[in-house]
């Protein structure tokens, strides 16, 4: 009898599990037709409506990373407005470009074909926060799990950065697994995906930050000091990674030497030109990054998402390290730490930060959502139960 209780139970849970991934996979479809119509639509102002904002930079440098670092020769469509020709856009990670690159090989030299990895990640994001928060849990995190992804997919800077040919999306993409991975306390793996977020976009950095002070909350002994070893060093390995084929080509010394100086350039602030704002403006679209006029293209956020998101992550990050450290988990440690890192930037002196640089955050939201839901549900849950208990004993 209690066999067949089980089994009814845990076919209702599978039940529970593809209704939930059949709701996100719908909205993770719906990211990615509005992404592959801004795609095909956007025009670009001062590039022959070829390249959007800094799509130039990237693009650019991966076209030339293609030919003259991977030595391909295939025909390749000469833009106007190119950079020089010695850019290779060493001011950020190359593991981008390479996608880029990878992507005009595979469907052709086109603005679409630039833009079609941004697609395919901002459309995987809200599955992988879906998958990463119920897959093998029970029917409370599968509706918790579910609630994220469609959160996440909701965002509107997800949509806005899913659309042009911007390193941030990677960097965001590659930040949802590293989150969710930590999240179950996976924290090697976790740390494989910092790295190759890094690797994509050095606003990801902070996200380094989270992994370990998540490793020092949980083993505060030696046991925790030898992960954190262990994380920093699996994330380096995979961040240099991304660089042999520039160590190969262009030599040890000068790509340091271009990359040291791309993280100074990072520090300082750029001549006037495009709305700039802080960190926390961000979140209430404060002067935001217009990438598209023809159709209207602003990178902004969704506030009745983020606004919430931030105020959560900032409130249990603040009274887990005060009163309860196992309230403190990847969602409001990868927020707190990346918002941390960012405004240290702006601090510094670098007063000309964009919001399109916002989408990093998007990931982080969604859980440290799914961590309210959490907290509120198991409250209401013991609520509950005592009640019963309460009555049953009178």
């Amino acid at each position: 009898m209690e066999a067949t209780v089980q089994g009814g139970h845990r076919r209702l849970q599978l039940t529970l599990f593809l209704v939930g991934l059949l709701v996100v996979l719908l909205a993770s479809v719906r990211v990615a037709m509005v992404t592959s119509w801004y795609a095909c639509h956007v025009s670009g102002g001062g590039y022959d409506n070829a390249y959007i904002s800094d799509e130039i930079y990237y693009v650019d440098a991966a076209r030339r990373i293609l030919v003259n670092v991977f030595g391909y020769r295939s025909p390749l469509f000469n833009y106007s407005g190119e950079t020089a020709s010695n850019y290779y856009n060493f001011e950020h990670p190359p593991l981008g470009k390479y996608i880029i690159a990878a992507s005009m090989v595979l469907l052709g030299d086109r603005p679409f074909s630039w833009r079609a990895p941004s697609v395919i990640m901002a459309s995987l994001i809200p599955l992988i926060i879906y998958l990463g928060l119920s897959w093998g849990r029970d029917a409370r995190w599968i509706l918790i799990g579910a609630a994220a992804g469609i959160l996440a997919s909701a965002d509107h800077i997800l949509v806005v950065m899913g659309s042009v040919a911007l390193l941030d999306i990677y960097a965001a993409f590659f930040l949802s697994i590293a989150i969710v991975s930590a999240f179950r306390e996976r924290f090697l793996l976790s740390s494989v995906f910092e790295g190759l977020a890094w690797a994509s976009k050095e606003t990801a950095v902070p996200g380094l930050l989270a992994i370990w002070l998540l490793i020092a909350l949980r083993s505060p002994n030696r046991k925790g000091l030898k992960l954190i070893g262990l994380t920093l060093l699996v994330t380096l390995a995979v961040f240099l990674l991304a660089y042999v084929p520039l160590f190969a080509h262009f030599g040890l010394i000068y790509v340091i030497q271009q990359t040291i100086g791309g993280y100074k350039w990072d520090m300082e602030s750029r001549p006037p030109g495009p709305p700039t704002s802080t960190p926390s403006g961000w979140f209430f679209n404060v002067d935001p990054f217009v990438l598209s006029y023809s159709p209207l293209l602003t990178a902004s956020m969704t506030e009745a998402f983020e606004v919430p998101a931030m105020v959560s992550a900032l409130a249990i990050f603040v009274a887990g390290m005060i009163n309860d450290r196992s309230l403190v988990r990847a969602g409001d440690a990868f927020f707190v730490m990346e918002f941390v890192g960012l405004w240290t930037v702006y601090l510094i002196g670098n007063h000309t930060l964009y919001s399109f640089y916002s989408v990093v955050f998007t990931p982080a939201s969604a859980v440290t959502m799914a961590e309210v839901l959490d907290i509120i549900s198991r409250k209401m849950i013991k609520n509950k139960i005592k009640i019963i208990n309460t009555s049953s004993s009178i």
